[in-house]
């Protein structure tokens, strides 16, 4: 991987050296999972790292951008949409996220994938904005392989109780979430509601611990406000003398205006943290 090439490309495509693009469907919860996998020009010699993009909720904002300056860069990148949210089978609901997540990972890091798309199994990071941000946390607890997690301006359930924000997440269920497939707003509040403790981003934290994380806060954010959501984690991280990696980028939730900012420190981190 060379992050140089994060906004670089070659001169031309050369036939049978292109970057690939692959349609995915990863069973999670008995459901299908769809979702595709960008491989990056094959004139980027060796193993490459491979990314796993968490979306937040419910998806409008996509990291299309992020996705293909990692693979310029040398980078496998799996994007996958969650249960119940476009096109993938089953309700989506909180409880669901870390699920998926963990299935995903294991795809990637069996032998027999790693093989087919020229995944490094000791270089898969996790990275999700948002919601996905949450869920890229929780699920790194689970998984000893992967080499590091990026919370990009990462949502707090439990935090959005604790601080009174409850209102605005059923808001933001019942408007943005029509588009996911959803027995009910309320089922999806009430299945916030009830797991809000573990939801959380704080819940096991000390399993972060000596792990690489990389937390990027966006310094404008009103819908995930970094102060009650993102700090608080990397406070308790150095309370135990492992510090993570804290990016502090102007810009609101979307980081829209500071996309290729947002690229850069996502790109040169994995670069300098995976295993040469």
């Amino acid at each position: 991987m060379n992050s140089d090439y994060l906004f670089t490309e070659f001169d031309e495509d050369e036939s049978g050296s292109s970057p690939g693009i692959y349609e995915l469907n990863i069973i999670s919860g008995g459901c299908r999972l769809y979702g595709y996998l960008l491989t990056p020009d094959k004139r980027i010699e060796g193993l490459r790292p491979a990314v796993i993009l968490s979306h937040g909720f419910p998806g409008y904002t996509t990291n299309n951008d992020l996705e293909l300056a990692l693979m310029r860069a040398g980078c496998v990148v799996i994007h996958m949409n969650h249960r119940g949210a476009w096109g993938s089978e089953g309700n989506y609901l909180f409880t669901n996220l870390k699920d998926d997540l963990v299935a995903i990972s294991k795809w990637a890091h069996n032998p027999a994938i790693a093989e087919q798309y020229g995944i490094d199994t000791e270089n898969i990071f996790l990275v999700g904005h948002s919601m996905g941000g949450q869920t890229v946390l929780n699920a790194a607890k689970e998984l000893d392989f992967i080499r590091g997690v990026a919370a990009l301006a990462a949502y707090d359930i439990g935090a959005a109780f604790a601080y009174g924000l409850e209102k605005d997440l059923f808001l933001m269920i019942e408007t943005e979430g029509q588009c996911l497939k959803m027995n009910s707003a309320s089922e999806v509040f009430e299945n916030a509601l009830n797991n809000r403790f573990e939801l959380s981003i704080l819940n096991g934290y000390e399993k972060l611990a000596g792990r690489n994380v990389l937390l990027v806060e966006a310094a404008l954010d009103t819908v995930a406000p970094a102060g009650k959501m993102l700090r608080p984690l990397a406070d308790k991280l150095a309370s135990l003398s492992s510090p993570p990696e804290y990016v502090t980028i102007v810009s609101g939730h979307s980081f829209a205006g500071q996309r290729m900012k947002l690229a850069k420190a996502v790109g040169r981190w994995i670069e300098k943290t995976a295993v040469q």
